[in-house]
């Protein structure tokens, strides 16, 4: 009898062991989507949009101080946020002065469930941006939306339809004058300049 009891109480430890080892695990990832950055070693940064979907969350962010604009894709689980993968657009204010609109893709992958593009502006004038890829038989519309940031607006797209190789995006106003233009055909950035004038 005594020898069950030994029994017993270890298989009882064992069980206890095993869940506290399992509730440790899947409680121990990160909280918020900024703990997640952190913990990747992206810390210093203002994020200027979150948007969360069903498989994770998106991330528009930039470094203060920095010419640049980022996109991150964070998975969400039971345990909590993980960032899994993100890209880096350059030399954004200059991108903007010739192309009227900036830019940004992070692709699709076994871990990202669909390809994002996502733009910032200072322009209150850019109402929409047109997305659109050689197998598009129609545009894909962004429309334009303050940020967190005052003064910062920003346009977000994504689709597992996307590929990000090869695409095109305009920027338009309320009226639908075309104020911001720019193709990459996977390789090659083309900028189309817009006569303000013409914009009128």
């Amino acid at each position: 009898m005594t020898y069950l009891k030994k029994i017993i109480a270890t298989l009882s430890l064992s069980i206890t062991a095993l869940l506290v080892v399992f509730v440790l695990q899947y409680n121990s990832g990160a909280k918020t989507t900024e703990e997640a950055m952190t913990i990747a070693g992206l810390s210093a940064l203002e994020v200027l949009y979150e948007k969360k979907t069903e498989e994770g969350s998106i991330l528009l962010y930039r470094v203060p101080g920095e010419e640049q604009i980022s996109l991150a894709f964070l998975d969400r689980s039971f345990s909590g946020y993980e960032y899994i993968d993100g890209s880096i657009q350059y030399e954004t204010t200059i991108l903007e002065e010739q192309a009227g609109l900036t830019y940004v893709t992070l692709r699709q992958s076994d871990d990202i469930p669909y390809t994002i593009y996502a733009g910032v502006t200072k322009n209150p004038d850019l109402f929409e941006v047109l997305v659109t890829e050689p197998t598009f038989s129609i545009a894909h519309s962004a429309k334009i939306f303050e940020s967190a940031v005052e003064g910062t607006y920003i346009w977000m797209a994504y689709s597992p339809d996307f590929t990000g190789d090869n695409f095109s995006l305009i920027g338009l106003s309320e009226a639908g004058d075309i104020i911001g233009h720019l193709e990459h055909d996977g390789t090659t950035l083309t900028i189309h300049s817009i006569d303000p004038s013409e914009a009128q």
